[in-house]
């Protein structure tokens, strides 16, 4: 009977102590060699108990690397490119704790800069349009921002497109026909480099009216206060929908802008319509995240 009562307390044991059996331990960290050159190879080895399934190790000169590993002990290289004395930090990450530190001195002059890359062809590194929002029949101008010399293709997104070569920057002009909104894509041939989508708000002529919604950011959190913007001409009294069971009355000149906070994750459809005399409605969807609280 004592036998059987023994073997029962030690099952019992193991059953309401999970702690005892499911975390490893870091308890030493050892760097080969203690002192080299620079670039030279360091080894560390991380010890302890098992199970353990990652290793962070700071090695001291603004590298830090979480290592996943299959237990404890586990070995790890890295080169120093300054010389100096480095303290180096190994700490049991998941379901592996403790932490272990040693010191590695390392000798010599640091590795030169490395050499500026050598550029292969040009890049287009912004587009912006002149007036925004545009009017319809009148021109717009589309400026291209980059370095070098540059062969790309802009589609307009009214069915034109265009082929341009030569020096970055570059000013190009174009007149759209109808009212709405475009989607202009600038795309480089290579070795160009830099392809740009932007969207582009264009007004009818004259009247008042209502032509599109902009919302910044595209993707906001909980409790973050967004910016909506009513996109249009002429001076328009109308209503805003911003999804969340909120509405507003709004009266005055295009285009209009106007904050509001989220006080829910959820995806919202903002909608602007338009009382009359003036004409038109817009939409746009956002999304709003839950604010993640770090730990």
């Amino acid at each position: 009977m004592a036998r059987h009562i023994a073997r029962l307390s030690a099952v019992l044991v193991c059953l309401c102590s999970p702690a005892l059996v499911s975390a490893g331990t870091v308890t030493g960290v050892a760097a080969s060699p203690g002192a080299v050159r620079v670039g030279a190879t360091v080894t560390v080895t991380v010890s302890g108990s098992n199970p353990c399934g990652a290793a962070h190790v700071n090695w001291g000169d603004g590298t830090a690397i979480t290592y996943a590993i299959t237990g404890l002990p586990s070995s790890h290289a890295h080169a120093y490119a300054t010389p100096g004395t480095f303290p180096i930090v190994a700490r049991g990450m998941g379901n592996c704790d403790g932490e272990a530190s040693t010191k590695i001195e390392i000798t010599g002059r640091p590795h030169p800069p490395p050499a500026p890359p050598v550029p292969t062809g040009g890049s287009i590194s912004a587009v912006e349009f002149a007036p925004s929002p545009a009017t319809v029949r009148k021109p717009v101008t589309i400026a291209v921002d980059g370095r070098g010399a540059c062969a790309f293709v802009v589609e307009y997104g009214d069915g034109n497109k265009q082929d341009f070569s030569g020096p970055l920057p570059r000013r190009l002009s174009h007149t759209y026909g109808a009212a709405g909104t475009y989607r202009v894509i600038v795309g480089p041939v290579p070795p160009c480099s830099g392809k740009f989508t932007q969207t582009l708000t264009v007004l009818p002529r004259g009247g008042t009216s209502i032509a599109g919604l902009e919302i910044s950011p595209s993707h906001a959190d909980v409790r973050q206060e967004v910016t909506v913007r009513v996109l249009g001409s002429g001076t328009c009294r109308y209503t805003l929908d911003f999804g969340d069971g909120n509405t507003e009355e709004r009266s005055g000149p295009l285009p209009d802008t106007i904050a509001h906070v989220y006080s829910a994750p959820d995806t919202y459809v903002v909608v602007a319509t338009a009382a009359e005399p003036c004409t038109g409605s817009a939409h746009r969807a956002l999304k709003v995240f839950p604010v993640v609280l770090a730990r």
